[in-house]
């Protein structure tokens, strides 16, 4: 339940950021950072101190989920120049994801096996996203 909980608080910031694209394009994608950042500091301390390798997916999945409304709904794709603002605000806002989920598993109490495997998951599952798209 409060996974359920959790995702659905960053899920609907992520809609918001969503909506805001579309109906005001550039803040939608300049404010992607801002966005990507919120929901995995949610996620991440809205978890607790253990599931490492879950908060990694649950990044990925809002991260990949972002990325996906602000392409469909947000614009920006119709020349070479909007494609590389979006991608270039999604590359931002994956840095600041992946830097909050190292300052999440600093306070960790699963075992440095896990912690490993949580943050290998994040850039390698966001690498094949960036390589499929």
């Amino acid at each position: 339940m409060k996974e359920a909980i959790v995702l659905g608080s960053a899920g609907l910031i992520i809609a918001l950021n969503g909506y805001i694209g579309h109906h005001y394009p550039p803040s939608g994608l300049m404010g992607t950072p801002l966005v990507l950042g919120i929901s995995s500091v949610i996620i991440v301390m809205g978890l607790g101190k253990g599931r490492s390798i879950l908060k990694s997916i649950f990044l990925v999945i809002c991260a990949v989920f972002n990325d996906y409304l602000i392409r469909t709904y947000a614009g920006g794709i119709h020349d070479s120049e909007g494609f590389a603002w979006i991608s270039r605000y999604f590359i931002y806002g994956l840095i600041v994801s992946y830097l909050v989920l190292i300052l999440g598993l600093f306070n960790s109490k699963d075992k440095a096996g896990k912690r490993i495997i949580a943050l290998c998951i994040f850039p390698v599952a966001t690498g094949l996203y960036l390589f499929i798209r």
